[in-house]
């Protein structure tokens, strides 16, 4: 199966963000599978199902479907199994969980997750947040900040920053430049949570190396020397450590992994607070 083509039929009544987030995750166990996605969105009506089913006809292959609409879904069904279409609703396992749990029906609300609702407002306005408090702006606002990301150039800040308010939090970064001071004043009588983000000399030489040639920067040889890299690692952690920061090395991770990483030491955080 390796060596053919996976056609991935991903249905939403929705954006399919959510399906198409469930697929990438499970495809990822299988790096060998050359999958190729069909993605059809806001399927809300019966000619749209049948479309839905007459490309699945065209590209045989499997079906993820997120539809919460019980008619639609039962047709959908219904379809497949006629055809021989291998198929799953990715959400119906969790679902049935909760409403057995809590013993209350699903309310079938097409991207309920995505209402205009406090949340989302709130998650728009972090977003907005990051953007104005990116690579140390705005540094005088730090009291409105839920988490503070310093490092040296090239260890993630902005996305990570920009990933975490997706998440619904207020994040500033700040961005460490050799013989200058971190400004600790701004922190002054607030508690706020700081996080120092680090990454491996080498790899940070090839990624200012990288970004140099975008820029045709060929002047500022200190700035990808693998040398003064180590001398502004080196004293970054030490800042870190004399502050009492945790230190996050992003070497190995994944914006994702790095963002997780900061909301459980954050989670943590506001727990021993209190």
């Amino acid at each position: 199966m390796s060596n053919t083509p996976l056609h991935l039929h991903l249905v939403s009544d929705s954006t399919g963000e959510t399906v198409h987030q469930i697929a990438r995750a499970c495809l990822a166990q299988f790096p060998e599978v050359r999958a190729t996605e069909h993605v059809w969105t806001l399927v809300r009506s019966d000619t749209h199902v049948e479309a839905v089913i007459n490309g699945v006809d065209r590209n045989p292959g499997v079906m993820l479907m997120s539809i919460v609409n019980p008619d639609l879904r039962t047709l959908i069904e219904t379809r497949c199994n006629e055809r021989h279409i291998p198929h799953i609703s990715v959400l119906d396992p969790v679902v049935n969980m909760l409403g057995n749990l809590l013993g209350q029906p699903m309310q079938s609300r097409p991207g309920g997750q995505r209402q205009l609702d406090t949340a989302y407002f709130e998650r728009m306005a972090a977003v907005e947040f990051a953007v104005r408090h990116d690579d140390g702006l705005n540094m005088n606002e730090l009291g409105n900040a839920d988490i503070l990301l310093v490092g040296v150039s090239r260890t993630s800040k902005t996305p990570t920053s920009m990933y975490l308010a997706h998440r619904g939090y207020k994040v500033a970064n700040y961005a460490l430049v050799p013989n200058v001071q971190f400004p600790a004043h701004y922190l002054d009588g607030i508690q706020m949570f700081v996080v120092g983000l680090t990454n491996d000399p080498k790899r940070l030489s090839v990624l200012r190396k990288t970004r140099q040639i975008a820029l045709s920067d060929e002047t500022n040889i200190a700035y990808s020397d693998i040398d003064q890299i180590s001398v502004e690692v080196r004293d970054a952690r030490r800042l870190f450590t004399s502050r009492g920061w945790p230190i996050i090395d992003v070497t190995r991770r994944s914006v994702e992994e790095t963002a997780a990483a900061v909301i459980q030491l954050h989670t943590k955080w506001t727990e021993e607070r209190g």
